[in-house]
Parts: C-alpha cells; sequence; structure tokens
C-alpha cells in the first residue's frame, strides 16, 4: 500500500511541475502556430435543454431567463459593494450589503403573496473585517505591485515588514529541505482540486509546516489560470494562524520570475479589525397548506465577491419555486410550504444551526427539506480533470456535474433522482456520505435533500453569472418542483429512514 501512495505521489507531483510549467509561465503558446480564423462559438445559446416530458408540461412555467434575471440583481448588490471601495467585498454577513441582500428576498417573497414574511435575526461572534492588505517585491531594479492580492490569519505590524521570499513548491517536507524560510516569506504553489474549496496546500498541510519552520509570512497560489482574485470564508478564523496571502497565477508568476533574476525584497502589509455587535438574519416566507405537515425550501444569501453560483443561483431557485408554488391554490397543498434565506452560512450556518437546535419542535412535522445551494456551473477544469489547456482556463457549454446527498428512504431516493433525470440534472455517480454547506447542520433532523457543486472559481472573483448556465438552474427548479409534488402525494412516514 506503501508503494502505491509514494507512486500516486510522484504521479502527482509530475503533473504539478508541468503544470508549474505552463500555467505559471506568462508566454504564449500560438507564437509557432499559423494564424487562422477564430470561428465564434455562442457558449450561453449552446447547453443542452432537456425537453419537458408528456404530462410533465406544468413545470414549463419555472423558466430559466427570469431566474437568471434574479441572479444578476443578487450580483448587482455584491458589485454595488465592490464599486463602494470595500476591501472584503460581496453580501458579507453583518453589513450594509448583506442587509439589502435580505431586503431584496423579503420584498420578493411580499410580491409573490408569501404570508408571514419576516426577519429572523441572529447576532454574530466578532467578524473580522480586513482594513489593509498589499505586496509589492522589488529586485533587479524593477518593483512590482500584485493586484490580486489578499490576506488572512494574524495580522502583520501596522508599517508592514519586509521580508526575504523563498520558494518551496508544494510545501511539502521535501520541498522545504534545503530551504530556510525562518523570519522569511514562504511563497507556495498549490495545486486546485478544485480551487480554494480543495487544494494541495491545505492536504500537505503547507502553510503549517512553514509556520512551524519559522516564517514570517505565506503566500499561496492557486494555480488557477489567470489572475483570479480568491478568497477564504470571511470569519473569525480569519484571523488566526500565520498571516497568509493568496496572489493569482499571473501575479505568482512575475514574482517567481523576479526572484529568478536575483535578490528580492517582498514589502507585505496586512491589518484587520474585529467588529462586534454584528448580525445577520433568516428571512422567511410560507404558503399554508391542508395540513400541520410543512416542507422547508432553502437558501443562503451570503457570498463573498459576486457569489453568482454562489449562492445566488440557490436563491433565485428558491424565488421561483415561492412563485411556481403560489399560484397553485391552498386546497391542493398538502403540506404547508416554508421558504427561508438562511443567515450566516460563511459564519457557522446560523440560520440551520437553529433549525437543529430546536428539532423537536420546529422540524417535528417536516417531511422534506430542500437546500439551494450551488446549483448551476459551466464545466471548467484544469489538467488532469475534464478540460486541460494551460496557461489559459477554459470552460466548455456543459454544466458541470454536481455533489448529491439524501436523508430519507429508498423512496425518497428515487423520487429525486427520477426526478432528475427527468429534467436532466446532472449528478456524480454516487452520493456523498455526508451533506455540505448549509444542510450540514440539520442534515439528520428531517428528510432532506440537496445539490452542490463548488468549482474551482467557487469564493473567486470569476464566479460571475455569464459562467452559471440558465438550462442548468432551470433544470433545478423544475426537478426540485416536481419532487415536492411527488412527495405530496405519499405519507410522511414514507419519507424518513
Amino acid at each position: 500500500m506503501g508503494s502505491i501512495k509514494r507512486r500516486l505521489f510522484k504521479i502527482f507531483t509530475a503533473m504539478c511541475m508541468f503544470a508549474c510549467a505552463t500555467t505559471l509561465s506568462p508566454a504564449g503558446q500560438d507564437e509557432q502556430n499559423p494564424k487562422v480564423k477564430a470561428h465564434p462559438h455562442d457558449l450561453a445559446s449552446s447547453y443542452i435543454r432537456i425537453p419537458i416530458p408528456p404530462g410533465e408540461e406544468a413545470y414549463g412555467r419555472l423558466r430559466g431567463d427570469p431566474m437568471m434575471a434574479d441572479i444578476k440583481e443578487i450580483v448587482a448588490l455584491s458589485l454595488k459593494d465592490r464599486d463602494a471601495g470595500t476591501l472584503l467585498w460581496g453580501r458579507v454577513a453583518g453589513t450594509k450589503i448583506d442587509e439589502e441582500a435580505e431586503d431584496w428576498v423579503e420584498n420578493r417573497f411580499k410580491k409573490i403573496g408569501l404570508q408571514d414574511v419576516h426577519k429572523q435575526s441572529f447576532d454574530l461572534s466578532p467578524q473580522w473585517m480586513p482594513t489593509a492588505w498589499s505586496l509589492s517585491a522589488t529586485g533587479s531594479g524593477k518593483t512590482l505591485n500584485f493586484k490580486t492580492v489578499r490576506a488572512s490569519g494574524k495580522a502583520l505590524p501596522a508599517n508592514g515588514m519586509d521580508l526575504e521570499p523563498v520558494w518551496v513548491g508544494l510545501g511539502t517536507e521535501s520541498d522545504f529541505a534545503g530551504r530556510d524560510v525562518k523570519g522569511k516569506l514562504a511563497v507556495i504553489y498549490s495545486w486546485p482540486a478544485p480551487g480554494v474549496h480543495s487544494n494541495s496546500a491545505q492536504w500537505f498541510h503547507a502553510v503549517e509546516r512553514a509556520a512551524a519552520k519559522g516564517a514570517a509570512a505565506a503566500v499561496v497560489n492557486i494555480a488557477i489560470p489567470g489572475n483570479v482574485q480568491l478568497q477564504v470564508s470571511p470569519s473569525p478564523h480569519s484571523a488566526e494562524g500565520l498571516p497568509t496571502f493568496t496572489m493569482g497565477t499571473d501575479d505568482t508568476a512575475a514574482l517567481r520570475e523576479l526572484m529568478e533574476k536575483g535578490p528580492v525584497k517582498v514589502h507585505a502589509q496586512y491589518t484587520f479589525d474585529m467588529r462586534s455587535g454584528l448580525h445577520d438574519s433568516s428571512v422567511w416566507g410560507t404558503l399554508p397548506g391542508t395540513s400541520d405537515e410543512d416542507i422547508i425550501i432553502m437558501a443562503h444569501h451570503d457570498a463573498v465577491f459576486e457569489g453568482a453560483e454562489d449562492n445566488a443561483s440557490g436563491m433565485a431557485v428558491m424565488v421561483a419555486l415561492a412563485d411556481y408554488f403560489s399560484r397553485i391554490p391552498k386546497e391542493q397543498r398538502r403540506r404547508t410550504i416554508k421558504f427561508v434565506s438562511t443567515a450566516g452560512h460563511h459564519n457557522g450556518s446560523l440560520g440551520t444551526q437553529w433549525m437543529h437546535d430546536n428539532r423537536d419542535s420546529f422540524l417535528a412535522k417536516t417531511a422534506l427539506m430542500i437546500n439551494c445551494e450551488h446549483v448551476s456551473s459551466t464545466q471548467m477544469y484544469l489538467f488532469p480533470h475534464t478540460y486541460a489547456f494551460p496557461p489559459v482556463l477554459r470552460k466548455s457549454d456543459s454544466i458541470d456535474a454536481r455533489r448529491w446527498w439524501v436523508n430519507g428512504s429508498d423512496k425518497l431516493a428515487s423520487l429525486l433522482l427520477n426526478d432528475f433525470r427527468i429534467f436532466g440534472v446532472t449528478i456524480y455517480d454516487e452520493m456523498e456520505p455526508i451533506a455540505s454547506g448549509d444542510m450540514q447542520h440539520a442534515q439528520l433532523d428531517a428528510p432532506s435533500v440537496q445539490i452542490i457543486e463548488s468549482p474551482m472559481y467557487y469564493h473567486t472573483d470569476y464566479d460571475r453569472p455569464d459562467l452559471v448556465p440558465i438550462p442548468g438552474v432551470e433544470a433545478v427548479a423544475r426537478a426540485y418542483a416536481k419532487l415536492v409534488d411527488d412527495v405530496n402525494k405519499i405519507d410522511r412516514r414514507e419519507l424518513l429512514p
């Protein structure tokens, strides 16, 4: 078994070295190629839409274009925050823009005609709010200022620090061998799998190793081609551990090339506040049914950057489902449907934690919980994944498969998988062993389902509306609507695990 692991590690390292030689090389690859006409391809209109089967025409009312309009309205809030000069921009919990996102949901629920529309407030623990971060490098008569820098971990002194950078590759023990990083800046190259969500620096504990060896700070490049900004979750944990900068691949390539020419000094700045007294709110709305049982459909509203897929896509599906079922007479709704935009997703999933804490009363008669989170993304991966052509990050006209999870009976799982098949919701071959995202706290408290995908551009400034396929959003909304109708035909006990 040990020899197999060593062989796999060698293969992985070889792939990373190949990627390092390509994704970190700014030189063009087409200089030797003949010039030919570049024919355009309209990606947005090329995604496959599964025709609605006979007998299911009612679900055709759930159309992707209005959902995309909602996604763009939600994203516009984040862009407003960016344009105001906010350092940690997006729909960050506890901020004014996050409150505007809550107001957006509240107004849509009221316009749709939901009842008992209200906010449920939660106090946030002291929140990490960066006040400054920057990196600049000087060497060989040149100074470089890096645009894609973001930071986390412990703060640096108010005036910053001047540090000698040391390239430590993947950050394994062998990469550190013979390299003195004490009091210096460890520069780590990390392979995305798929990216912020999971990468080789995490697997190899590269930052922790740099700290143990006395580094004053670290830079991690998650090697996504181009020059994307990426951000760890904006939580109190962002203020713990070694001061750590993330930086785009093009910026990192420029730093590496400067280091190869001679001695370099990097000036690093990073400060933050811990702000108390902030709060975040879940937003609730209800469609009464004809029994005392209920179905809960939820989606979190906070996000870093534009947050189009994460999680404007889920919010749009939730709102579309609220509108769809509001047009069905109450007499035809077997169960009450509760819709909720959950609070504090990046702060411990406060909204679903509350549900879990009150499960014996609040979820006692819940027949189904549906989590709408990261529902549609463009398939776009690096070598050795599906699509590879470093140093370019390429997207396709395929919709990415999603991780999926069910807590319930075989009957519930069968209904869900059949509805996914009918409407063309792409999923992985095997169910996840546990729920993730906003479902994690309440995953075993009631029959529940979700799909979720965290692609390479998750938690980066590349999470834009043009990478959210409209047919994917549409397909998920239709499948979930049919699932609600399906489970309303059977008793709650038939849905239980």
